[in-house]
């Protein structure tokens, strides 16, 4: 079902995700795309995501190994009213038993919309939170430099992460800029013990 779709005219995704949640976001994105139904999909999506974070257990069960196909199939059935896009790729899932995927797979699928419409979300992560002028500067230098072009908007989303030390790592689709300051000590001590092993 699912993968007829996709052997149909096959529409290229607007950014390039990579791993298991990234292939089948991809997917659907693709599938979705051939039947003229991207928002249709994302509108299933979001309510489906909705249900998850307001049940917990929904996610486990759908990580269970213990639960057979046909209860996580009427489980499946009971998140509501879907399309049949939705429908057959959630049923690939459960035949490829990558359930556990479901909120990394719509994550990925949301990132795809955003490029779909021209925005594209930057993460800026830090040792310590960035101000509005930080945050800004890295905006501005992501397009000014040329590294993100062919985007309406630019979303920034800062991220603290103390263990970086200082220095920031950006990320935006499949680019990851590391200035951190332990990447950096990670570098000297590869190269020192190199050196000393010679």
């Amino acid at each position: 079902m699912f993968r007829q779709a996709l052997n149909v005219g096959k529409t290229q995704a607007p950014l390039t995700l990579f791993g298991i949640d990234g292939k089948y976001a991809t997917a659907l994105f693709q599938a979705a795309a051939s039947k003229n139904a991207l928002t249709t999909v994302e509108s299933d999506l979001a309510k489906i995501e909705e249900q998850i974070s307001k049940n917990a257990k929904l996610n486990e069960v759908f990580s269970s190994p213990l639960l057979s196909k046909p209860a996580k199939e009427k489980l499946i059935d009971s998140l509501g009213k879907k399309s049949e896009i939705t429908t057959n790729f959630f049923k690939t899932l459960l035949e490829n038993n990558r359930m556990s995927e479901t909120k990394s797979i719509i994550a990925a699928y949301k990132s795809l919309m955003e490029a779909h419409r021209g925005i594209v979300s930057v993460v800026v992560t830090s040792a310590n939170p960035l101000g509005n002028k930080e945050l800004k500067q890295v905006k501005d230098n992501l397009t000014k430099g040329g590294l993100i072009k062919n985007f309406k908007e630019v979303n920034v989303v800062n991220k603290v992460n103390p263990n970086i030390m200082g220095g920031m790592i950006v990320e935006f689709g499949d680019y990851t800029i590391d200035m951190s300051v332990s990447s950096r000590l990670a570098k000297i001590e590869k190269l020192l013990t190199d050196s000393i092993s010679i």
